[in-house]
This record gives C-alpha cells, sequence and structure tokens, in this order.
C-alpha cells in the first residue's frame, strides 16, 4: 500500500496537470517545431507522469502542519557514503531468504530502478549524451535530497524526510544505468520526429483551425499563469501572509493574466497575442506594413482579449452592481463573432475587419 499510494497520486495529478496545462505544453510544441506531433505529445505525456511520479514518491505524504516532524531523533540526516553495505552486511547475518526479502536491499534497488527513466528520457527524448544523462540524474537527485533536508526549503520547521548520500550514490548510477538501456531498440518510441526548428519552417495559410488553435494557446498560457500564481498565493497564506491580502491579489488575478498574455503582447511588436506568436502569427495592416498601435488596440478588444478583459472585470463586481447590466450583450455578441468568422471566407473575422487588420504567418 505504501508503495501504490504515491504512484495513484501521481496518476491523478498527473492527470490533472495534462487536462488543465496540456495545451500549454501543445503551445510549446507548436512554437518550436511549428506543427503538433502525436508522438512527440504522447512522449511528452510520459515525461510529465514520470515527473509527478518521481515527486510523489520523494515527497509524499506531506505532514500535516510544519512542526510535525520537529522531535529528537526524527528524519536525520545520512552523510556517510555508502552506509548501505553496512546495512546489506546485518541483512545477510539472516541467511540468503533474509537478505533477499529485507527491507534494505529493495530500498536501493527501487531507488536504482525510479531513476533509470531519467536516463533513458535524457537519451532518447532530450536527446542528450551518457555523461549528460548521468548528470542530469546526479543534479535531479541532489534537488531532492536538498529539498527533503530543508523541509521544502522552509516551508515546514523541519525536515520530514530523511536527506541520505546513499541515495544521492544509488539515484546517479540508476540514471547511469538508463543511459546505457535508453540505446536498446525498445526505447526507440521516445525520440520524437527530427524536425528543424520553427522558425525556419516554411510560412503557411492561416486558416480557421490555426485561429481556433492560438485562442486555446491563449486560454492555456493565462490558465498556466493563473495556476502558478494561485499556487505560490496558497503557500504564502500557509506562511502567514494577511488571508485578506491574499484575497485581494486572488480577485485581480485573472485580469493580470489576460493583461499579460493577451493585451500588452497584442500592443508590442508584431502586435500578437502570446498564443498567437506560438502559433506564428502576426497582425498587419491591410496595405501590408505594420498594424499601427491603435489598430492592434481595437482589434483586440473587438475580439477574444476584450471578451476575456470584460469576463474578468465583471467576475469582480459585487451582485446587483447596475455595472452588471453591461454583461447582457456579451452573450450575443459573441455568438455574432463565431456566426460571422464560420460565414467569413477570409477569415478575418468581426474584430479584424473592423480594426482594418489581417494575419499573416510572421515567417513569410
Amino acid at each position: 500500500m505504501d508503495l501504490l499510494w504515491p504512484g495513484a497520486m501521481a496518476l491523478l495529478i498527473a492527470g490533472l496537470f495534462v487536462a488543465t496545462a496540456g495545451i500549454f505544453l501543445l503551445a510549446l510544441q507548436y512554437h518550436k517545431h511549428g506543427r503538433l506531433s502525436w508522438r512527440r505529445t504522447i512522449t511528452s505525456s510520459v515525461v510529465v507522469l514520470y515527473v509527478f511520479g518521481l515527486l510523489s514518491y520523494t515527497m509524499l505524504p506531506m505532514p500535516e502542519t510544519r512542526d510535525a516532524f520537529c522531535r529528537p531523533g526524527v528524519a536525520q540526516t545520512q552523510l556517510e557514503p555508502f552506509h548501505f553495505f553496512q546495512d546489506f552486511n546485518l541483512a545477510w547475518e539472516g541467511g540468503r531468504r533474509a537478505f533477499l526479502t529485507s527491507f534494505e536491499l529493495w530500498q536501493v534497488l527501487f531507488n536504482v530502478l525510479l531513476f533509470i527513466p531519467v536516463g533513458i528520457l535524457a537519451i532518447r527524448w532530450a536527446r542528450q549524451n551518457v555523461f549528460t544523462g548521468t548528470l542530469i540524474g546526479f543534479t535531479l537527485s541532489l534537488a531532492i535530497e536538498a529539498t527533503q533536508y530543508t523541509g521544502i526549503w522552509g516551508i515546514y520547521t523541519c525536515a520530514y524526510r530523511v536527506a541520505d548520500v546513499d541515495d544521492l550514490i544509488v539515484n546517479t548510477f540508476g540514471a547511469f544505468l538508463g543511459t546505457l538501456l535508453a540505446y536498446l531498440p525498445v526505447f526507440a518510441f521516445l525520440s520524437g520526429p527530427s524536425e528543424r526548428d520553427g522558425q525556419y519552417a516554411p510560412a503557411r495559410a492561416v486558416t480557421r483551425s490555426r485561429r481556433a488553435l492560438a485562442n486555446l494557446f491563449d486560454l492555456a498560457l493565462m490558465s498556466a499563469l493563473v495556476m502558478a500564481v494561485s499556487l505560490v498565493l496558497e503557500v504564502a497564506e500557509r506562511l502567514g501572509v494577511h488571508t485578506a491580502r491574499i484575497d485581494y491579489l486572488q480577485d485581480l488575478l485573472s485580469i493580470a493574466a489576460v493583461l499579460l498574455v493577451v493585451i500588452i503582447p497584442s500592443l508590442a511588436p508584431g502586435r500578437a497575442t502570446l498564443g498567437q506568436r506560438c502559433a506564428w502569427f502576426e497582425v498587419r495592416a491591410l496595405t501590408g506594413g505594420p498594424a499601427g498601435t491603435g489598430r492592434a488596440l481595437a482589434r483586440v478588444l473587438l475580439g477574444l482579449g476584450g471578451i476575456y478583459l470584460f469576463q474578468s472585470i465583471m467576475a469582480i463586481v459585487p451582485e446587483g452592481n447596475l455595472f452588471q447590466l453591461l454583461a447582457l450583450p456579451l452573450v450575443p455578441y459573441i455568438w455574432f463573432s463565431v456566426i460571422w468568422l464560420a460565414f467569413d471566407r477570409s477569415a478575418r473575422g468581426v474584430s479584424a475587419r473592423a480594426s482594418g487588420t489581417r494575419f499573416t504567418d510572421r515567417r513569410a
């Protein structure tokens, strides 16, 4: 049960992460390679699952209070290299069967198995060599041991897991072993297709599907930003930051996400949101030159950027406030924009036509 519970938690958390932030990963993939690949997407999902599995087995379960493990003799640091050989000798005194079923042996073997995927993924997924893959395993293990030693860098007053130099040695060996096993043909599927960088790929037509994908990328980037900051605020609240201040920041978080992901990038050179930039879009005037700031602002406010911003503002307006009446035309406008885009042969949409702009592939 002790081994199955972290695995189940890893599956659950990884599934939730992929469901909420998976599109964010697709946006990064599209920007880097200029297109999406099912093979690369599946491999990236495997990496996400492994990362959460590693965190689950090394960090969970967490104490309910900050001081739960602040007692003498609890979670003492083990700094003697190769101390596990002494444990092996003690276990061997009970006979071969006792040794083969001992906790000490299986703990070492499990740590090796836990880090073998690091070496495999370093070679196949990250396309590194044996030395770099082993170094990645060492660095990752060192980060885990340091996190355990510091009680997750001060979140807990005392360490609740044992920081063990033997774990660092065994984990690094597991990563090294993984780099050797990675060259077996059975792991070839983990290597994504070899492609040039997206910036060198040929320009492609701006289609409705690409625009829809760019909109999904914007949603994913905003969601990822909100999730990351919410996590920081949650930790801050647990550390004693004033609750009212946290609630105030939470209310402004959605507005800030829209501004940082959609509005402000649309006014920067290129006049495109972050999601549109991931899809290699650029907003230009109908004449072919760069779109002016006024046109760019009009386009983003009349499009999904304005809709996102308006909804975020309305979410913090108190119920019964007359300003909520401004939301009444929003749904009809959204339907009007969707229908217009569906039947517009140029696929420009209401916001682009009203602002006199158009999308182009910025590699053209």
